[in-house]
């Protein structure tokens, strides 16, 4: 009996030895599955956190329009609470935005490609009768087959952004209009005028008179420190003036204001040209110098 019983003993190890290994490698299977439950659990509980963060209105459809989720910020923008959305479309909730937002979801869904940076305008339960911009981007949803399901929609309230925007636009075309309206009246001022553009007097701009009195071919520049070759030099009675301290460059270098200053321009041929010369520095918004501006009079025309 008892050799009887051993043999049974021997024969049934293997067997138990088996559904032991069977059975601790289930054990890691599931512990592994519990790991990835868990890990899966984490990331919804983050992706939730962000929907329900995200400083942009967000919300999902399915293929009929109807909303599956909204975030708060969004029911927030409806003028709505986020269980009013559920089941429902944007026509029945905010026929203000319906017409806009509609187009973009049939665009994304017959594309099956994301619509990014839509801008419209239109009203919302929030504020009734009031237009506001907004930026709507569309993406759609699919499953693990690749099976459209509906789509996620993020809006932003750009209104603010969108005024000042066109603000700056504005104000940029009237700086244009307002050089365009100086530099005209410059070129017909019959006064000599120059203007130094930077400290070191290497970009300057003369208009008509000036080139035309100190007889300046195309490209050359009215100063003696700038590119381009002169026909002629400054005196103050019969001493020549170095170019660093004529008036422009004195302003533009120092911020020294010129007022009156009498000078003679010798040109190759010996002709001259008496001069009364203002110059005045040119400031940023610091008050810092960035530049010049020099007029003077023909004194023999004067005369």
């Amino acid at each position: 009996m008892t050799s009887t019983s051993t043999e049974i003993l021997l024969m049934l190890m293997p067997v138990a030895l088996l559904a032991a290994i069977l059975l601790a490698r289930q054990q890691q299977r599931l512990a592994a599955l519990t790991g990835e439950v868990g890990e899966l659990r984490r990331t919804v509980l983050h992706l939730e956190s962000l929907f329900e963060q995200a400083p942009l209105g967000m919300a999902v459809f399915d293929t009929e329009g109807r909303f599956l989720r909204v975030n708060g910020l969004l029911a927030d923008i409806n003028g709505l609470t986020p269980g009013d959305h559920l089941g429902k479309t944007l026509r029945d909730l905010v026929p203000g935005v319906a017409d806009a937002s509609e187009a973009a979801f049939h665009q994304v869904m017959q594309s099956r490609q994301p619509v990014v940076g839509m801008v419209f305008d239109g009203a919302t339960e929030a504020n009734p009768g009031h237009k506001r911009t907004w930026r709507l981007s569309v993406h759609p949803v699919f499953d693990r087959a690749q099976k459209l399901l509906g789509v996620s929609a993020a809006v932003e309230d750009i209104t603010e952004q969108h005024r000042l925007t066109a603000a700056l636009r504005e104000s940029e075309q009237r700086e244009r209009r307002r050089a365009a309206e100086l530099e005209s009246v410059m070129e017909a001022a019959p006064v000599a005028i120059f203007i130094a553009h930077d400290r070191d007097c290497r970009h300057v701009t003369a208009n008509a008179t000036c080139r035309r009195l100190l007889r300046l071919a195309p490209g050359e520049s009215p100063t003696m420190t700038g590119p381009g070759i002169r026909s002629y030099d400054v005196y103050e009675g019969e001493q020549a003036v170095a170019p660093e301290h004529l008036p422009l460059e004195r302003a533009a270098a120092s911020g020294e204001e010129t007022w009156g200053r009498e000078l003679v321009t010798r040109f190759a041929d010996g002709d001259r040209l008496h001069i009364m010369v203002n110059a005045v520095p040119l400031r940023d918004e610091r008050g810092r110098v960035r530049g010049a501006v020099a007029a003077f009079i023909d004194r023999g025309a004067a005369h």
